[in-house]
């Protein structure tokens, strides 16, 4: 059973509408946007962060769960490993640390810096989900090698429960779900909006 955690009223964002939906525990809604305006003009950064920001501050509880990068100063210094990044941001001990990693199936000494990205994202969806109910994020970035592995993740924890809203782009997005507690809304410039 599913409970109604926020209500996402219709608004427009940068001139594009955005559809109502309802974001509910054990759901995922993905919601698809374009890479470009009517225009033509590039809506890949500004609008992603946008969106991301508008629904951290409109969504109670939500936390924005961004992939860890590391400063050029640190990285040379003193990198951080998988271990000691899950140990510090979730404030427990290595042998919790040790099995995250394990499910992630991440060797926990390996350096945060090369990982890829869709395992960096990884890591940080699952540790957030480790302290959040309800997260919002993005794939942009992900390669395709790396998404079902970072969908096996999300999936995981949204069959426990947990909620969010997940932005990706609408030009890779063109098979059906195949997880029934994902929702796929598809945002096109030409003011339809397609729900899946």
């Amino acid at each position: 059973m599913t409970n109604t955690i926020f209500h996402s009223s219709r608004f427009e964002f940068k001139g594009i509408p955005i559809p109502e939906f309802d974001i509910e525990s054990g759901k995922l809604i993905r919601l698809c946007v374009p890479n470009f305006d009517s225009k033509g003009n590039s809506l890949v950064h500004d609008f992603r962060y946008g969106l991301l920001s508008h629904y951290e501050k409109e969504i109670p509880k939500v936390k924005w769960s961004k992939e860890y990068k590391e400063s050029l100063f640190r990285r040379y210094i003193n990198p951080l490993t998988v271990e000691n990044y899950i140990t510090k941001k979730l404030n427990t001990d290595r042998i919790k640390a040790k099995s995250i990693a394990e499910y992630l199936e991440l060797n926990s000494k390996e350096k945060i810096d090369k990982l890829i990205l869709g395992k960096r994202k990884a890591l940080a969806i699952k540790c957030d989900f480790e302290k959040y109910e309800t997260l919002i994020f993005d794939y942009y970035g992900v390669g395709a090698n790396e998404i079902k592995y970072l969908e096996r993740i999300i999936d995981n924890e949204i069959e426990k429960g947990k909620s969010g809203i997940a932005i990706d782009r609408l030009e890779f997005n063109q098979n059906d779900e195949i997880n029934k507690n994902i929702e796929r809304i598809k945002v096109t410039v030409g003011n339809k909006v397609y729900k899946t």
